[in-house]
């Protein structure tokens, strides 16, 4: 384990995190395209696009630009129609080792008849053959760090939602994959319970070395969480918007959004959206 996920909980917010200038993801030419009652729905032409190690990326769009579909791609769940996705040099023909997918729906995703500890011990218990001691004491260190310390022999009916999902991301975390996917893993809880989720997956990422490609119909979730947003066009789709965000750590949940360059940021993406869905309509 190392320094940066044993003493998370203690440790203050470091600088501003900087991505690395070494690409980890990359996706060449990419098209998608469905057949929907006889007739083809092209939802990506050609879409091209660079992900930097360690940055957090957040993917937004009007309703149907394909934002969940890109995500299954870039996790081998879905082959795209032509292209290619390049995960750390190899071509993703499949599930990449060092990938793992939070799921929008935490409920289906975790087990519940296996209690908290079980349920994060699943995700190490066939890939590694360490001892049941030593991972249980892992799996302690990963329910510490999303604030479920305590909680170890409870079962998911017996958490709130947003409880659900921190185990769904400790879960997830214990793997310690390179990149974590996000599909709007936040849209299904309350408002406060969301800003308390925000807030964690931000320590997370500024003291763990992960790269988080994080899908989101929130404008203004997509600019307080990341330090790039990629915002997609209506079908066939591509990326209307590459905007890096430039804003300073740590982020709060109130002073961040009265910076006036998150005002101008969350505007310019929010209006490019409105304008697409006003388009249609």
């Amino acid at each position: 384990m190392n320094r940066a996920l044993a003493d998370v909980q203690s440790l203050p917010y470091i600088p501003t995190p900087q991505a690395s200038k070494e690409t980890i993801l990359e996706i060449k030419g990419l098209s998608k395209q469905f057949t929907v009652k006889g007739k083809a729905l092209q939802i990506f032409d050609t879409l091209s696009v660079s992900i930097q190690t360690n940055s957090f990326v957040s993917i937004i769009g009007p309703s149907g630009c394909g934002k969940s579909t890109l995500l299954k791609m870039i996790s081998g769940l879905e082959s795209p129609t032509n292209g290619e996705i390049i995960f750390e040099g190899k071509l993703v023909s499949g599930a990449p080792k060092g990938m793992i997918y939070v799921f929008q729906q935490y409920t289906k995703s975790i087990f519940p008849w296996k209690t908290v500890i079980e349920n994060v011990e699943f995700g190490i218990k066939n890939m590694t053959k360490m001892p049941k001691k030593e991972r249980r004491e892992k799996c302690g260190e990963y329910l510490k760090l999303v604030g479920l310390e305590g909680y170890d022999e409870h079962y998911p009916s017996q958490l709130s939602g947003g409880m659900q999902q921190r185990l769904a991301i400790a879960r997830a975390l214990i793997c310690e994959p390179r990149v974590i996917l996000m599909d709007e893993p936040f849209s299904a809880v309350d408002a406060m319970t969301r800003a308390k989720l925000q807030q964690l997956i931000m320590k997370i990422w500024e003291q763990i070395p992960i790269t988080i490609l994080f899908v989101t119909h929130d404008v203004e979730e997509a600019v307080f969480l990341s330090n790039r947003v990629l915002s997609l066009r209506k079908s066939p789709g591509g990326i209307e918007n590459d905007l890096q965000i430039d804003l300073s750590h740590p982020r709060h949940p109130i002073e961040t959004r009265e910076d006036q360059k998150f005002v101008d940021y969350s505007q310019r993406l929010f209006a490019n959206i409105f304008q697409q869905e006003a388009d249609v309509t």
